[in-house]
């Protein structure tokens, strides 16, 4: 039995949980000397690994993964992030679909409430692109909302996205969510602690958010509730020694309450891109953030901006490629809007456009004074 065999024989071993899982490697050393130990001495937990290993269950999802065009990286493997490694009780091992997890190292996580509000997702759209754009990746959860809307930010920008699933990789959640996790795997990561054919539990998210944080240099909280799984994720991060940010909101809106509470605690205000890009420069210098964003962002490592081409930045602080990628969208708006309040979705549909198109233009003309947001997530124009 090699590596891969017995973690996955540990992995399926009932009642033998990542932190238990960790404890025994420690103690010997690999997932190989844990089964061998097992076989010799049957006691508790290396008797039920022991009788994992007897089953050969390990063996059928390790050929139902290589079928699928998937595979299973374990601890101490080059596919296995050394970032992920430290944690406390690291997974045993991820199903993996798509690049790999070490290629799309740094990455940032920005996770929030499913039920998002139309400003959480311009928040969520706009920093995933803004990240990629200078080589971070981003990291989610693929639920609906605020991790749809970075997934799809992140894609959009031709950046790249990592997914960590709740649930086995051919369980899917939400359903609708499935042809956008199958672009993620054509073009970016989808990852999974759990093992094929096991639907998604209540106790799996929790189980999934330290691995969110555990990819993460960092984790931006969009909008959450005070109770919001987002914020279990916030709380992995901070024990895992990562960064936390949090994007403030209207005070009279629901989905403010999680990142105020975590602004009240310590966690790092964000109004731009550049409030994250600061922090992580100063916090991993291990990672060439310093070169891949600050030359290209035009910040020095203080954060203080430097004057860009012509001898100025730009007045309004917009990055110069992403206004001129939606300058249709953007002037097709400043027609549209009147000073009475619109849903988005009505923009989107009179302009024939992609919803997270017409989010991001409504985001740039609200940064240049052109676009106000009301309560309900309507827009108007000012003046």
């Amino acid at each position: 039995m090699d590596e891969r065999e017995a973690a996955m024989a540990v992995l399926l071993a009932d009642g033998v949980g990542p932190v238990t899982a960790a404890q025994l490697r420690t103690r010997f050393g690999s997932f190989t000397s844990i089964v061998a130990a097992a076989v010799r001495c049957p006691d508790g937990a290396l008797r039920a690994i022991g009788d994992s290993a007897g089953r050969r269950e390990h063996r059928a999802q390790l050929d139902r993964t290589d079928a699928r065009g998937a595979r299973f990286a374990v601890a101490g493997t080059r596919d296995y992030p050394e970032l992920l490694a430290g944690i406390h009780a690291p997974p045993v091992g991820l199903f993996v679909r798509g690049l790999e997890l070490e290629s799309a190292m740094p990455a940032v996580a920005i996770v929030g409430t499913r039920r998002a509000t139309p400003r959480g997702l311009i928040h969520a759209g706009r920093l995933a692109r803004e990240l990629v754009s200078h080589g971070i990746s981003v990291v989610s959860g693929l639920a609906r909302g605020i991790d749809t809307a970075a997934h799809e930010g992140a894609l959009n920008a031709g950046g790249t996205t990592i997914a960590v699933l709740g649930s086995g990789l051919d369980r899917i959640y939400p359903p609708e969510n499935a042809g956008l996790c199958e672009e993620i795997a054509r073009r970016g990561i989808v990852a999974s602690e759990f093992p094929y054919g096991q639907d998604p539990r209540p106790g799996s998210f929790p189980q999934r958010n330290r691995i969110i944080a555990g990819l993460s240099m960092g984790i931006i909280v969009v909008e959450a509730g005070e109770r919001s799984g987002a914020l279990i994720t916030a709380a992995r991060a901070l024990e895992q020694g990562r960064e936390v940010f949090a994007v403030p909101g209207p005070v009279e809106e629901i989905t403010t309450r999680g990142p105020h509470s975590l602004i009240k605690a310590g966690a790092k205000l964000v109004e731009s891109i550049d409030d994250v890009l600061v922090e992580l420069e100063s916090s991993w210098g291990k990672f060439p953030i310093k070169k891949t964003v600050f030359a290209r962002r035009g910040c020095s490592a203080a954060g203080t901006a430097r004057a860009g081409a012509g001898g100025a930045a730009p007045a309004d602080g917009i990055q110069p490629a992403l206004v001129e990628s939606g300058e249709t969208c953007i002037s097709g708006l400043v027609g549209l809007l009147s000073l009475t309040p619109v849903q988005p979705e009505v923009l989107a549909g009179k302009l024939g456009a992609p919803l997270e198109e017409v989010l991001a233009a409504l985001m740039e003309l609200e940064l240049r004074g052109l676009a106000k947001t009301w309560p309900g997530g309507l827009y108007t124009r000012t003046g």
